[in-house]
């Protein structure tokens, strides 16, 4: 199967889908996803934002991609613009939230890129110290779980909750923005999938820092220290068995 490259890098452009340039969001991309076969595959992204995720998995060969994503620009006029630049890679935007979407098609890929933490920010930043906030953020990672083809692959990415700078109290000089309260440990996310009833093989990487290029992924393939100093931010796949 030819891989649409060049029309995903169109899209890229025209769309704005990053504040990278393409050879460095594409790397990014290449990594964060290499252990997903995305060839004839339906995937659902939640939380997907502009479409970014989607639209690789389409170039990556997906046969559809949906884009459950209720805030922002990403989700209105996304579908149309499409339609001008490159038909091979539309996907379908959706307005729901997770906790509003009733359909019942299973999805051969799901999706989480940096949104485990957003289907309810108020309980999530409780889930590691209060029973009741993680019976009910159980609930809908179950919903979500439900909805995965049998054989089917998660992909979570998150920032975990420890990291080198807030814990000196200083704000870290790689993620300034990031509201370390607001996260789990990606122990904590492999607890929530695996209370779901289902059985999962996991896989877990600390993601390279972008800036770094090529550098970056060295570190990263060093394991979670580099990335305590940096952004803590991690990648989890999780396979149906």
């Amino acid at each position: 199967m030819k891989f649409l490259t060049k029309e995903f890098e169109v899209l890229h452009e025209v769309l704005k889908l990053s504040h990278h340039n393409f050879k460095r969001s594409y790397d990014y991309l290449k990594w964060c996803f290499k252990e997903i076969d995305f060839k004839n595959k339906t995937v659902l992204d939640i939380g997907g934002g502009n479409g970014i995720y989607s639209f690789y998995a389409r170039s990556q060969g997906a046969s559809s991609a949906l884009n459950l994503e209720p805030f922002g620009a990403g989700s209105k006029d996304s579908d149309s613009h499409t339609h001008e630049i490159s038909k091979s890679l539309s996907i379908k935007f959706d307005q729901r939230t997770i906790q509003q979407y009733d359909d019942s098609q299973k999805f051969d890929v799901i999706i989480l890129h940096d949104s485990i933490n957003h289907l309810n920010e108020e309980l999530f930043t409780k889930i590691h110290k209060d029973s009741k906030a993680l019976e009910q953020y159980q609930k809908l990672v179950n919903k979500i779980s439900d909805l995965l083809d049998e054989r089917g692959v998660i992909i979570v990415t998150d920032c975990g909750r420890k990291n080198f700078w807030p814990m000196l109290g200083l704000k870290s000089p790689f993620a300034p923005n990031i509201e370390w309260n607001l996260h789990q440990s990606p122990k904590m996310t492999v607890n929530l999938f695996e209370g779901t009833g289902s059985k999962y093989v996991c896989s877990l990487r600390w993601s390279p820092f972008k800036r770094f290029d090529s550098f970056g992924r060295i570190l990263s393939s060093l394991g979670f220290l580099p990335s305590f100093f940096m952004q803590s931010h991690y990648n989890l796949i999780l396979k149906k068995k």
